[in-house]
């Protein structure tokens, strides 16, 4: 591995607990430092964007090469389309955006940040949810109404 740079090191660690974790485990929500507002990251800020909306908010951290990522992106694209103009819902790709991983000290892949309406952190899960888990979680009925 002496020829992987750091960044490669801490991306491939991330997935290898990834994958060990995939069956699932809820996290404390630790408190994080301020998301820096002057972040050049564009996964922080879509991510700041949405949790500005008013509307809770579901940010799944996973990479493509992850199979359990793939298969929650399954989940939350159906999440997406049923809570549609009533929650956020958001992939990164924490390959393809290290500072994001950072700055919001994602570990393990792949992992679900919940936030309320007011932007608040209200929870964490490492690995897979069901369809129902994500809405119960964001406080939504599965129909509007």
């Amino acid at each position: 591995m002496s020829h992987l740079n750091n960044m490669s090191r801490q991306f491939l660690a991330v997935v290898l607990l990834g994958i060990l974790t995939a069956c699932g485990n809820d996290i404390s929500t630790a408190t994080l430092p301020d998301v820096k507002l002057t972040s050049t990251s564009p996964a922080v800020k879509l991510v700041q964007n949405a949790v500005a909306s008013g509307l809770p908010t579901i940010v799944e951290f996973g990479a493509v090469g992850c199979a359990s990522c793939r298969e929650m992106k399954i989940v939350l694209d159906s999440v997406a389309q049923h809570t549609q103009g009533r929650a956020n819902v958001l992939n990164i790709d924490i390959s393809k955006d290290f500072e994001a991983q950072d700055i919001y000290q994602i570990r393990l892949i792949p992992t679900q940040v919940f936030f309320d309406a007011h932007g608040h952190e209200i929870g964490r899960h490492m690995g897979i949810l069901t369809e129902a888990e994500v809405i119960a979680r964001l406080g939504l009925s599965a129909t509007p109404g």
